[in-house]
């Protein structure tokens, strides 16, 4: 490494004099693992309204230990698709004066959502815009204020009060285009939240780039060739959904738990017809849902290795997928000229990812060693 990019990867390397050598034996080395589904504005309680009485100050910090957790856990790079009243910029210019520790922020700012009971739930993570005028108003004040992906709500959400349905489609066609078109023209990426069928198909059309969760994406083959085809990746966080389904732990409304008891068969039916199909898959583990905690996000690749996915394939949606899921080509591998974010394990992940989920032996962030 020199400074914060990678030189040279090799088995065996002529290094000049005086070059500082760090051995592991029996260890692997892998590129740092990235997220690209979390809130670290939030912590993983049942009822996560609790916090909002709180002074802004007091979340803050608690970002910042989230942020830490994240990091030493090997997860060096995470995308937070809906922080709270953009109180996540205020993380990242902390993290780049040297402040705090975190992985490297790819921030959404507020969500974009049509109006919904599902802003009065999460206070301060969303922007509800009416009408394609008030969507493109909406996206732009997210970029102004530093947003580097759009996050778009193309659905209801299973954590939203109860009369508000997961599976129903929101924003009609020329909002979902605004906003793709808008967040496009000022080079953004657009994430869509989307679980029924009928607003993944709607965001697809439109053209975004992830589709979030994606649970009853199975429904529709030709939608599944679409995303194939075109690129679109799938964040299926399938993690939030089985701790919601089978919280370890009391506080989560009755009706939230049945909302993700409906959709967990067609969570594990439409991983495995995405991972059959060929569509892009990117691992995001939706950390600060309920009992799903940051700095235990590897637990992720678990899930998706028992829904097919190989080991090789599950560390690589962790990695260069995900980092083109964030058309981020300075991330996500081990190759002279990236980022030299890398991860050193003890054991072998191809063999059992568990170990994936155990402290690394060093986290090394953009060659700055952290753990």
């Amino acid at each position: 490494m020199d400074g914060d990019r990678i030189v040279a990867v090799a088995e065996r390397l002529d290094a000049p004099e005086g070059t500082e050598r760090v051995h592991f034996a029996g260890a692997t080395i892998l590129p740092g693992l990235i997220d690209c589904h979390v809130h670290l504005s939030d912590e993983g309680l049942a009822d996560a309204t609790v916090r909002d009485t709180e002074p802004a100050a007091l979340r803050v910090l608690r970002m910042a230990e989230h942020a830490k957790r994240t990091l030493r856990a090997g997860i060096t790079t995470v995308r937070d698709v809906g922080g709270r009243d953009h109180l996540e910029f205020a993380l990242r210019r902390a993290a780049m004066d040297g402040l705090v520790a975190s992985p490297r922020l790819v921030l959404a700012g507020k969500i974009v959502s049509i109006t919904t009971a599902g802003a009065t739930a999460w206070r301060g993570m969303y922007r509800e815009a009416d009408g394609r005028w008030d969507v493109v108003k909406a996206v732009r004040e997210q970029i102004a204020a530093g947003a580097d992906v759009i996050k778009i709500m193309a659905t209801g959400a299973v954590l939203s009060p109860e009369h508000e349905r997961p599976d129903a489609a929101q924003f009609a066609d020329d909002e979902l285009r605004a906003a793709v078109d808008t967040a496009h023209a000022l080079g953004r990426r657009v994430a869509a939240h989307a679980h029924g069928i009928a607003g993944i198909r709607r965001a697809v059309e439109a053209g975004v780039d992830t589709i979030e969760h994606g649970t009853r994406l199975h429904e529709d083959a030709a939608v599944v060739r679409a995303m194939a085809s075109r690129g679109v990746f799938l964040v299926p966080t399938l993690k939030a959904l089985a701790l919601i389904a089978d919280p370890p732990g009391a506080g989560i409304p009755d009706h939230v738990v049945a909302k993700a008891r409906e959709r967990r068969a067609d969570r594990d039916a439409t991983f495995r017809l995405a991972l059959r199909e060929g569509v892009p898959i990117a691992m995001g583990t939706d950390a600060a849902t309920p009992f799903n905690h940051h700095g235990r996000n590897a637990e992720e690749l678990a899930l998706m290795g028992e829904l097919g996915m190989s080991p090789a394939a599950a560390i690589e949606a962790s990695t260069g997928a995900a980092a083109r899921a964030l058309a981020r080509d300075d991330l996500g591998l081990l190759a002279p000229g990236r980022r030299a974010d890398v991860v050193v394990w003890d054991g072998d992940p191809l063999r059992d990812l568990g170990i994936l989920q155990r402290s690394p032996l060093a986290v090394f962030l953009g060659g700055a060693r952290v753990v």
